[in-house]
Parts: C-alpha cells; sequence; structure tokens
C-alpha cells in the first residue's frame, strides 16, 4: 500500500472513530473538505503541517497517521 493510501485510511478511520463527518473535521484543522477528501482517498500529498493540524483535530499523535494496521 502507498503510504500517502496508508495514511488517508487512517485519518478515515480515527475520523469515524470520532464521530465526525468530513466537513467538521476540515474546519477543525482549518483546511478545505475538498482537500481532506482528497487526502482521504490517497490523491493528495499533505504537508507535515497539515499533518500536525489534522493530527491535533483527530485528538492524536501525529505518528498514528502512519500506523500499519
Amino acid at each position: 500500500m502507498r503510504w500517502e493510501d496508508r495514511v488517508g485510511a487512517n485519518i478515515r478511520r480515527l475520523r469515524k472513530t470520532k464521530g465526525l463527518s468530513q466537513e467538521a473535521l476540515a474546519h477543525e484543522a482549518g483546511m478545505a473538505m475538498r482537500y481532506l477528501a482528497g487526502i482521504e482517498r490517497g490523491e493528495e500529498n499533505p504537508s507535515l503541517a497539515f499533518l500536525v493540524k489534522l493530527s491535533d483535530a483527530l485528538g492524536v499523535q501525529p505518528g498514528r497517521l502512519f500506523d500499519l494496521e
């Protein structure tokens, strides 16, 4: 699995576990919902700054976005 796909799948899983919509997570992380959707699909390659914003909004350490589940 490509890293973009893995990170996107982890973000989607964590978001759903928290009961958040894409819109709510995007708002909390300060990004466009379309960009978040692209990240979750593995189509976007987010910067470290965006990954940190997403992990903060999800309440997890940034490394969790790279888990090999």
